[in-house]
């Protein structure tokens, strides 16, 4: 990845605030969805099969995105991108106020989940091409903490404005945010200095990068961490009140507070390899990993009698790790590779890590209806955790 001049431009912070707004944004519309699928549900009538299957379409539409939207970036720069993922996921969500049925609410999503996915692979090149090393880890953190902070802004206020005008004009509110934040976002944004003019140069192929050792070892962190983390979110209330025999408002707790340690992880850990590994991501990456895998196999040994204060801090540790770790990776596989590859190499990793999202949760649930426990589910987990940490050894940072 191609370094800025010693030189820091003082723009840096505010193109990092404009991404973030940006992103901010489109995720309120991915993570809102949850918020209202009660509404949605009884509305038109769904099945929980029916009700599962829009989350999945949602992030099929992410998925199918994320390497077109790096190609892109790479090509014609991030500017572009930067505000019509926003803008485009918007007036997608604001055109729900037309949907009649269960049959055209899932092509609206699934073209919302392309132009949400478009978002993560030219905003993280952004953040990449305008902070040196020193500060890649910290920045990248910082606008992958949007995510959830989307999630939780989306989870605020949309059931309240669904509940006095119902799920459509609450989807069309945060549409109409993500349009305005778009248009901020696109009219402001300036290209880093030194960003390649676009050029018909053929763009790196997928292939060419997945099949180098150190990219594939990322991807293959991403898979496992992606879906591990979705684990946690699924079954974590259902674990804490079957087997731990929790009341369901504390298990509610633990989960919310287990998403905020994820939030503070994500800035966390890209302080932490900026500053005490000195730019380098593996380390950190390793230390999650292994925080991930003990604390996963920690809570498979818990019972009713568990004292609440392990309880607690196993939880919140999980989620300083298992949600914490995206900006580093988006840093590190930016790093890896040439400045005319990094939207490519990002929406790969984007890509495979929501294919570990759809895939692993609906595994791990079928492992312990098969098993009727979950203590070799999550053990299974600490396990895959721990043997993608065996591929690092391909990783050579410069």
């Amino acid at each position: 990845m191609v370094e800025l001049n010693s030189q820091r431009p003082r723009k840096r912070w505010f193109i990092l605030g404009l991404t973030t707004l940006s992103q901010v944004s489109v995720s309120a519309i991915r993570l809102g969805l949850p918020a209202l699928v009660p509404f949605i549900k009884a509305e038109l009538k769904l099945s929980r099969t029916e009700v599962g299957f829009l989350s999945s379409v949602l992030n099929l539409g992410s998925i199918a995105a994320g390497i077109p939207a790096g190609k892109a970036a790479d090509r014609f720069g991030e500017k572009p991108l930067i505000g019509f993922a926003a803008i485009a996921a918007g007036l997608i969500v604001m055109g729900v106020n037309w949907v009649e049925s269960y049959g055209s609410l899932v092509p609206a999503l699934i073209l919302t989940g392309i132009a949400a996915g478009s978002s993560t692979p030219a905003g993280s090149k952004a953040v990449a091409g305008w902070f040196s090393a020193d500060e890649r880890g910290t920045a990248m953190g910082v606008r992958q903490m949007a995510v959830p902070l989307g999630g939780a802004i989306a989870a605020l206020s949309l059931p309240p404005l669904a509940i006095g005008f119902g799920w459509r004009i609450a989807f069309a509110a945060a549409g109409a945010a993500a349009v305005g934040s778009g248009l901020i976002a696109g009219y402001f944004y300036e290209e880093p200095a030194g960003t390649p003019v676009p050029s018909k140069k053929r763009a790196v192929g997928v292939a060419d990068l997945a099949l180098r050792k150190e990219i594939l070892a990322v991807l293959i962190f991403a898979f496992v961490l992606g879906g591990g983390q979705w684990c946690y979110l699924t079954y974590l209330q259902l674990y804490l009140v079957e087997v731990v025999r929790l009341p369901l408002t504390m298990a509610a707790a633990l989960l919310a507070s287990g998403q905020i340690f994820g939030a503070a992880g994500r800035i966390i850990w890209g302080v932490s390899s900026d500053k005490l590994f000195h730019g380098r991501r593996k380390p950190a990456l390793v230390i999650v990993g292994i925080l991930a895998a003990l604390m996963s196999f920690a809570i498979s040994l818990f019972t009713p009698e568990t004292p609440l204060w392990l309880i607690v801090l196993s939880f919140a540790l999980l989620g300083l790790s298992l949600l914490g770790w995206q900006g580093l990776s988006f840093a590190l596989i930016s790093e890896l590779v040439e400045s005319r590859a990094a939207g490519v190499a990002i929406g790969l990793n984007q890509s495979v890590a929501l294919s570990g999202i759809m895939l692993l949760p609906p595994l791990f649930g079928f492992f312990v209806d098969m098993t009727e426990s979950y203590r070799g589910a999550w053990i299974l987990l600490s396990g895959l955790i721990l043997f993608t940490l065996s591929f690092f050894g391909w990783i050579r940072e410069k």
